[in-house]
């Protein structure tokens, strides 16, 4: 039976699948498809070196039509000439497309645009890497079905064999060799096992290297998941990423394969005592005190991983502290995305395969809003590993305001701070929202779980898995309770939106409101929760969902007004939080202004 899934106080609503396509990377011609098409050696017969393993080889492309062909303008796509047998001068060569995965590729795309005859329809096809698998979901972007076919030689089940994929549809490819087709067929291409991460363990719990794989590989879900982990996993997926198709290409008669901007993570290799985990997630089946390696190419994407303690686990990602072989302090906290529930799990596949896509996206995004961000304020992100969707950051000695005990009562949910604590999380915040909308950017998630807060270091902002620039359309993205009003009907957020949340994050500090969240958790004496999306929905589109999501957050909107009212407008802190909670967005105050209030001292405020 399928777990359900309720509104939790830790839910984040996330972009809608619409909202997920990033088109990155430029693309350069390869003026000669040479003999490709007319190559009949099995791509499985050809033979992938140590080396080739090593460096992340992950997919084998032959392109089976008559285009030139168009690849993307970095080093994890190359033309590449194979033996089927090594050694031999009289084998034949093959040439294929070697696309290598950097630990900044999430996925690799396909594009065959429609023949100057018009006998063949284009193709979309968005391979996405799991890394909790060998596997790669194949994503139908066409706006026609495909047929996909699994060719290897040495496969004899006839698996997924000519099955075909409707527009949107998904499958999950094992490694071995597939075709695709439409009409005729158009591509090969081979996927290749990654290269396995290997483990140290320590000499007092040391176990064989069989034992130790059949043990990883039993105990994933229990590590990685508690069944009330698992319940709400749905309901705690914390993004999705918005649309963005402004590099689509369109030159007729070409191939063109894309991949992510290859920015790739410089870190050290190290060995250790190899004990290879060649099942699941890595670093998620890690455990305490033990040492990861995690192979890449010379000094490129290898790295070694201690795992310290554990902070936070949710069905969307586990949280830890480790050590880090190549950060200048060591320690760093590990954010990893889950792709994958237990083995129990018993959604149809289709939506285990959308919440690989889901989570790679999310990570892509939160790694790129946060890579060059540099402020005291704002949690540092030492780097990120695409492979294993996880990010490096800034180990920071503080709860998050929504902690349980710590800065929240757990039986009134109350902020459980002072007037000290309220003075320097607006400052702190004040000044780390300037900055990012100084870059022409947008957090879009202020709340309470995303400061953390120590008296000894401050409050620090974090999580920009939802971050967007101020020129890109609004998304429905967030937590219900601190999205503006001017949302309502007009879609419209910006800076003044942040500016709106940190008002209504100001308010739980202040102790004029409990913790918002709460009210989204099942059993909630005053239970109040609604989606973003259904807000602005099209007419014609479930209008009694919209109907019930105004009059929820309307009447949200008229709490927030009462506890306004409790503001005292000839107090600085508070009268700034009023300001900061005006209706008219181009009223509101903005975050320049609030610095200037809180620092009148400083005509200009800089990052560090």
């Amino acid at each position: 039976m399928a777990a359900e899934v309720y509104p939790s106080e830790e839910k984040t609503e996330p972009f809608t699948p619409e909202q997920l396509q990033l088109r990155l990377g430029r693309s350069i011609e390869v003026d000669e498809l040479g003999d490709a098409q007319h190559d009949h050696v099995p791509l499985d017969h050809l033979v992938i070196d140590e080396d080739h393993h090593r460096n992340g080889l992950r997919i084998l492309v032959r392109p089976l039509t008559k285009s030139r062909s168009v690849s993307p303008g970095n080093d994890n796509c190359r033309w590449l000439t194979l033996c089927a047998e090594v050694g031999n001068p009289n084998q034949p060569k093959s040439k294929v497309l070697a696309v290598t995965q950097t630990s900044k590729d999430i996925n690799f795309s396909i594009r065959i645009p429609q023949a100057e005859e018009g006998d063949r329809p284009p193709l979309w096809c968005e391979l996405y890497y799991d890394p909790a698998s060998d596997s790669l979901i194949l994503w139908n972007k066409s706006e026609i079905p495909v047929v996909l076919a699994r060719v290897s030689v040495s496969d004899h089940t006839n698996a997924n064999y000519n099955q075909e994929i409707l527009p949107g549809a998904t499958r999950e490819l094992s490694p071995g060799t597939w075709r695709i087709s439409v009409g005729i067929p158009v591509l090969d291409f081979r996927i290749l096992e990654k290269r396995p991460a290997t483990l140290h363990v320590p000499s007092d719990s040391f176990e064989s290297p069989l034992t130790r794989s059949r043990n990883l590989s039993s105990s994933l879900g229990k590590r990685s998941f508690s069944s009330d982990d698992f319940a709400t996993e749905n309901a705690v997926i914390e993004k999705r990423l918005r649309a963005d198709d402004t590099n689509e290409e369109n030159d007729d008669n070409v191939i063109i394969l894309l991949g992510p901007k290859d920015e790739r993570l410089v870190l050290n290799s190290t060995r250790t005592k190899e004990i290879a985990i060649p099942n699941g997630h890595a670093l998620l089946q890690v455990q305490k005190d033990e040492t990861l390696a995690v192979p890449g190419d010379s000094e490129i994407d290898g790295y070694q991983l201690t795992k310290r303690d554990q902070i936070a686990t949710t069905g969307a990602s586990s949280v830890y502290t480790a050590e880090h072989s190549h950060v200048p302090d060591g320690v760093v906290t590990v954010k990893v995305l889950k792709t994958r529930g237990p083995q129990t799990d018993s959604r149809p596949q289709d939506a285990i395969h959308r919440n690989v896509i889901r989570q790679a996206d999310v990570w892509l995004r939160e790694y790129q809003s946060q890579e060059d961000l540099q402020h005291e304020s704002i949690v540092r992100l030492h780097g990120g590993d695409a492979r294993y969707l996880s990010l490096y950051m800034e180990h920071v000695d503080g709860k998050d305001l929504a902690a349980r005990n710590v800065w929240r009562d757990t039986a009134t949910d109350k902020f459980v701070g002072g007037r000290p604590d309220a003075i320097r999380i607006l400052k702190d915040i004040a000044g780390a929202l300037h900055y990012v909308h100084q870059k022409k950017r947008i957090h879009n998630d202020i709340k309470p779980a995303n400061i953390l807060y120590s008296r000894d270091r401050g409050a620090v902002l974090c999580d920009f898995g939802l971050s967007t620039r101020t020129v890109d359309p609004a998304t429905n993205g967030g937590t219900p309770y601190y999205v503006p009003p001017e949302f309502i009907g007009q879609k419209l957020r910006g800076p003044a939106s942040d500016v709106w949340a940190l008002g209504v994050t100001m308010l739980y500090v202040l102790r004029k409101i409990p913790f918002p969240d709460a009210r989204g958790v099942r059993g909630h004496p005053k239970q109040l929760y609604w989606m973003i999306a259904d807000l602005n929905r099209r007419h014609g589109q479930s209008s009694n969902r919209t109907s019930s999501a105004v009059a929820q957050m309307q009447q949200w909107l008229s709490e927030v007004n009462e506890a306004k009212a409790q503001l005292n407008p000839r107090d600085k802190v508070e009268f700034l939080v009023l300001q900061m909670l005006t209706p008219n967005p181009h009223q509101r105050i903005t975050m320049a202004k609030v610095m200037h209030e809180l620092h009148p001292e400083k005509d200009k405020i800089t990052a560090r």
